[in-house]
């Protein structure tokens, strides 16, 4: 018992160490403290994605136009966003839950089911891309993780991220699992419908497909659609639809070098599913 004591002990002076020779270096201080937290978030946010194939299954079959339209728009919104040290992918999940969500460390997850409504407005897609990477942007889930864990385990993963087996890195991923599925405040939703505009109009892309959004999500509420679970994690409000139309006035879309994607995208539910590999952007 007293060893063990003694070795929380020494992590505990060992983080202190750390923290007083980084904050000597003045400026660099904050870039290490970035440098470790991005560490963490990356490895929990890989967690968190392993975790999203579980309950939503594996990633949808696109045909090869469908792939390369989901890519050539995420590429736009993605090289607008501000955080570089953020490896973001896009993943289409084969599930008919009406959804679109982030997870940590830059994993972008839209579902078959979200498509099916909005895949034929290139616009639309946009907008919802840009939301969700702005979440990542603002680092939602993450201030609301560290909220959550406490500075002990904040601490302690700073030492190091456990291995994947231990009991700290499990409870680390399953509260951010249940975050993610909690949603946002509204303040966050308007701070992520925000940036992903302004997102989406630097790309080029007009911001009105925001709006266009909303009004499908309000018309599939009024219709009570089953799986739609985007609205259980992202309140709308009606000032959140006024928002974004007076937001979207006000933005221009960027000139564009290459003309916008066309969508090619056919809905699974008239079409069915066709033969092609699962879909993933890195």
């Amino acid at each position: 018992m007293a060893r063990r004591l003694t070795a929380v002990r020494a992590r505990w002076w060992l983080l202190v160490l750390v923290f007083l020779t980084a904050a000597s270096a003045g400026a660099s201080a904050q870039s290490f403290w970035d440098e470790l937290l991005t560490g963490i978030e990356l490895s929990i946010g890989q967690s968190v994605a392993a975790g999203v194939f579980e309950e939503y299954g594996p990633p949808a079959r696109l045909s090869p136009e469908e792939q390369q339209w989901l890519a050539a728009i995420f590429s736009d919104i993605a090289g607008r966003a501000q955080r570089k040290e953020v490896p973001y992918s896009l993943t289409v999940l084969d599930s008919p839950v009406v959804n679109a969500f982030a997870a940590p460390g830059g994993y972008i997850f839209l579902t078959i089911g979200l498509l099916d409504y909005i895949g034929h407005d290139t616009d639309a897609v946009a907008n919802v891309i840009g939301h969700e990477i702005a979440h990542v942007e603002r680092r939602h889930g993450m201030n609301a993780l560290g909220r959550r864990l406490g500075l002990g385990l904040v601490l302690q993963l700073a030492l190091g991220p456990p291995s994947e087996d231990s009991p700290v890195w499990h409870q680390v991923a399953v509260i951010a699992t249940e975050l993610m599925h909690l949603g946002w405040s509204r303040d966050q939703e308007h701070e992520a419908d925000n940036t992903g505009q302004r997102l989406a109009a630097a790309a080029g892309y007009d911001p009105h497909g925001m709006v266009r959004f909303f009004t499908i999500l309000r018309e599939l509420e009024g219709l009570e659609i089953p799986f739609l679970e985007f609205l259980s994690t992202h309140p709308l409000t009606s000032e959140r639809i006024e928002r974004a139309r007076v937001r979207a006035e006000l933005l221009t879309p960027a000139p564009r070098s290459r003309p916008k994607p066309v969508s090619p995208y056919t809905p699974r539910g008239s079409a069915g599913e066709p033969e092609a590999p699962p879909f993933f952007v890195p």
